[in-house]
């Protein structure tokens, strides 16, 4: 996400979205099933429909919500100009139905659109939001949400304790080392995830403002959304989300 912190420094950087594009596959639990978790709280629309993909990053959620609802369009939204790059560049052979954008997450202009929309999603993203900006994002998500809508979040959370926030930094790490050994034979993609110190539970930084599961639940009841629950979890990672009551 674009911007900067208290102290002036970019929030995030294109060396954090190169190592993303090159390791998210090892750094993100379970990615495959966290995808398919999204894509499955998503309703089948009935025709032609749009949905948003927030911090779009290389396009790998936007494929899959592609592929699955072949009426609908999404629009990517990111504040990286290498990720947008890559996301079309991945997706050209969608033309049409699929089209990136840069933004800024926290600011409020790009949430004004023109078409109505079937579905919000976001992955690793939000946390990028203190509390009360999250708070908005979720009333403005409720407000653009055509009745029946979903907003479907998947992203790291804060646990209670230290004690759970330790946990959750252990399980992490394991997560990664698994997936190191599993997709290439060896340690070396869990390495460089220890040495760049990207797990906030182990190494926190001012960028990443991670509020409690619980607090998000009730905040999306307070935005109006219903059916609020809880779909995957695991090594803090959370995919959970509402759905827009029918008029």
């Amino acid at each position: 996400m674009t911007g900067e912190s208290t102290d002036g420094k970019p929030d995030w950087d294109e060396d954090d979205t190169q190592d993303f594009i090159d390791y998210g596959r090892y750094f993100v639990p379970d990615h495959e099933t966290q995808i398919e978790t999204i894509c499955d709280m998503v309703p089948p629309p009935s025709g032609l429909c749009h949905m948003l993909d927030l911090c779009c990053g290389a396009g790998l959620l936007a494929r899959a919500l592609l592929d699955r609802f072949p009426e609908c369009h999404v629009h990517g939204f990111d504040g990286s100009p290498r990720m947008i790059a890559r996301a079309r560049a991945a997706l050209v052979d969608y033309s049409e139905r699929f089209e990136a954008q840069r933004f800024d997450l926290a600011a409020h202009t790009w949430r004004k659109l023109p078409w109505p929309v079937h579905a919000t999603v976001s992955s690793l993203a939000i946390h990028h939001l203190d509390g009360p900006e999250k708070q908005a994002l979720f009333n403005d998500m409720a407000r653009i949400l055509i009745p029946g809508g979903v907003f479907i979040i998947a992203d790291l959370i804060q646990p209670m304790t230290q004690r759970g926030t330790n946990l959750a930094a252990k399980a992490w790490e394991e997560a990664v080392r698994q997936r190191s050994l599993a997709l290439d034979g060896n340690l070396e993609a869990y390495e460089y995830f220890c040495a760049i110190k990207w797990s906030p539970y182990s190494y926190p930084e001012p960028v990443d403002k991670l509020s409690p599961l619980f607090d998000q639940l009730k905040w999306l009841e307070k935005a109006g959304f219903t059916d609020v629950d809880v779909f995957w979890m695991k090594a803090g990672h959370a995919i959970f989300g509402g759905r827009k009551p029918e008029e």
